[in-house]
């Protein structure tokens, strides 16, 4: 509630500032978190591989760097000015994704990586935020320009002329899916990968910008059905992916290959009780948990901080989202809105998934724990996001305080009311 010595106006802005300090707060202790937790998770192989101990946290320190650079540069760039440069932006992830194929590195059978030296990039991960700022950009432009979000709406309007799909009335037709138009493009290059977790990733937060927006539910059911299809095809079509859904509903029935991770991850899981093991104490990393410093962290963390440390991590990012929606809900343009609720649900979603796979609930992908996970790109990326939430509410918050001293100045202290 406004206090009596404040106006509507400089509630909002408070709200926001109190908003940020939550974000940064969970942000930080999460990376410390992860830090700990790389450490935890990679000491004992790098000792067993005649490596220094640190390695692993040394590289993820090393990446904050560029990642708390960026964090700051686009944070005090105008949100506006960076949407222009969108499709750009896109255009470069998409070139990214391109040269995977041909500067490979090859893990897990997957060609996700560039590498550059004893640096590897993944153009994945980068693609996330342009395919999200292209849609609330696009989605944006429509919104504002009044038009409803809505294609059957469109197909109606040409049939009631009478006219039939003429090639003007097809483009308005082609206009309505513009904001997908960059984000099916990286998906599509993604899926080639193969990468189907994170081509799923770069489409459905753009999907849900359209239901943000105002989608009516008739078309909200019917693109569910077609993105259920579409995965199911893509799921079924594939021999490896047929058989990690399989797997899904009895890991312990293929405990010796197929279904070797999320067995172990459920033993790390289960193992760590209600207070854990202790930190560093846990025994599943010990070449047991495939992956235990990047897809499984989190399992790592259960297995040595138990049901008190995972309740706290899945409290953090349960707040988080809530937190940035509602920062969201204080923007003061379209876009804003539209950016800040993608760019939260990207960081939000990939933990419930993260989170979900661990526990068995949900196929075994390359999606990381944000923050957490080990992978030097992810933490730039999920860094970038952060900060692009935090230059789109704090740009909103000067111009409303420049609009309240404009006011003041203007018709005293009554206006801002």
């Amino acid at each position: 509630m406004p206090s009596h010595s404040q106006t509507p106006r400089e509630d909002r802005i408070e709200q926001q500032r109190t908003g940020l300090r939550i974000l940064y707060l969970i942000v930080f202790g999460l990376i410390t978190v992860g830090v700990f937790n790389v450490y935890s998770s990679t000491v004992y192989r790098n000792i067993e591989g005649g490596l220094n101990p640190y390695s692993y946290v040394f590289k993820q320190l090393v990446f904050l760097i560029p990642g708390m650079l960026l964090f700051y540069v686009v944070k005090k760039i105008k949100p506006e000015t960076l949407a222009r440069y969108s499709g750009a932006i896109s255009l470069f992830a998409c070139a990214l994704l391109v040269l995977v194929f041909a500067a490979v590195k090859t893990v897990n059978g997957a060609t996700r990586w560039i590498g550059i030296g004893p640096v590897s990039i993944q153009p994945s991960e980068v693609a996330k935020i342009p395919a999200i700022m292209w849609a609330a950009w696009y989605l944006s432009r429509l919104i504002d320009g009044g038009k409803r979000i809505t294609v059957f709406g469109e197909i109606k309007n040409i049939l009631r002329r009478g006219n039939g799909f003429t090639l003007s009335s097809l483009k308005r037709i082609a206009a309505y899916f513009k904001p997908m138009w960059m984000p099916f493009c990286m998906a599509f290059l993604v899926i080639l990968q193969p990468d189907m977790g994170t081509a799923g990733m770069i489409l459905i937060f753009p999907a849900l910008m359209y239901v943000i927006a105002g989608m009516p539910v008739v078309e909200i059911i019917l693109g569910l059905i077609g993105a259920v299809s579409l995965f199911l095809v893509l799921a079924l079509s594939s021999t490896y992916r047929r058989a990690r859904l399989v797997v899904l509903w009895d890991p312990f029935s293929r405990a010796s290959d197929l279904g070797y991770q999320t067995v172990q991850s459920l033993i790390a899981v289960g193992t760590g009780g209600i207070f854990g093991q202790g930190p560093g104490q846990g025994f599943s990393k010990f070449f047991y948990l495939p992956e235990s410093h990047t897809d499984f962290a989190f399992a790592v963390w259960c297995q040595e901080c138990g049901l008190l440390g995972a309740l706290l991590i899945v409290a953090a990012f349960m707040l988080f989202i809530y937190t940035g929606l509602r920062l969201a809900a204080r923007v003061n343009t379209t876009y804003r809105m539209l950016l800040v609720s993608g760019l939260t649900m990207l960081i939000g979603t990939q933990a419930c998934i993260n989170i979900a796979m661990v526990i068995g609930c949900f196929p075994v992908t390359g999606i990381p724990l944000p923050f957490i996970s080990y992978g030097g790109t992810s933490l730039v990326i999920n860094l970038t996001a952060v900060g692009m939430i935090a230059g789109a509410v704090e740009h909103s918050m000067k111009e409303e305080e420049m609009q309240q001293r404009r006011a003041l100045a203007e018709y005293g202290p009554s206006s801002g009311m």
